[in-house]
């Protein structure tokens, strides 16, 4: 189902059910390295992201609300982070930093994939393959959405292991390679119903955008100064 103008409770709330469940989902694993600390960090991801996003952009979820799927507007999804709440998500500064790396790799991709004529949306499952019936049907929905808004939805994952879903759904992958430095597969795939042959442009050559040095994780799971 479709989550509209949620209010700081219902946001609070819906972090607090979400995060226990995705501490080994890969991106998160890849934010923060720090596994004591990794829970914490979700909620306060999701604290301020859905936040950010909840007014503007799509957020599905399922009827227990413990499973979240957006659809972020490709101009929206890698920008400043400011205001009250991106306090609470840049105090964790080496997993912050690690989300503005992989922020920036994604809509880099998604920029090449998707034509400069159509609306597109940037799509994340938040939600482990023990719920892959749940994340089809939001996938489903995510969909219908596209038909009737018409927007061309670009799938960004840290793992390979969905893709098949994906891909029955009539997604096309555009991009798969394993993350610089890490374990993780990044896969980009397109959907786009309209009239287009190719919508997904094969990339071939394509480098990760660097950090020079990230800073490094305090013992305790809070990062150094």
């Amino acid at each position: 189902m479709l989550l509209k103008n949620l209010s700081k409770k219902e946001i609070k709330e819906i972090s607090a059910q979400v995060a226990p469940k995705l501490v080994t989902h890969p991106a998160f694993m890849f934010y923060c390295k720090n596994g004591k600390n990794r829970q914490k960090f979700i909620e306060d991801y999701f604290c301020y992201f859905l936040g950010k996003w909840n007014k503007n952009e799509l957020i599905l979820t399922n009827e227990n609300r413990d499973i979240i799927v957006t659809l972020v507007d490709i101009n929206e999804f890698h920008t400043k982070d400011k205001g009250m709440g991106a306090k609470k998500i840049k105090k964790y500064k080496n997993p912050y930093a690690n989300i503005q790396y992989h922020q920036g790799n994604i809509f880099y991709l998604a920029e090449i994939v998707a034509p400069a004529y159509i609306n597109t949306k940037i799509m994340t499952v938040y939600a482990t393959l023990k719920n892959a019936d749940i994340v089809e049907e939001l996938a489903k929905e995510a969909i219908k959405l596209s038909k009737e808004q018409n927007f061309m939805i670009v799938y960004e994952t840290f793992s390979k292991k969905s893709n098949a879903i994906m891909g029955e759904l009539g997604f096309e992958t555009a991009y798969e390679k394993q993350f610089q430095g890490t374990q993780y597969f990044e896969t980009i795939m397109t959907y786009y119903e309209n009239d287009m042959s190719k919508p997904a442009k094969l990339i071939e050559d394509f480098k990760p955008i660097l950090i020079d040095e990230e800073p490094e994780e305090g013992e305790d799971g809070e990062e150094n100064e």
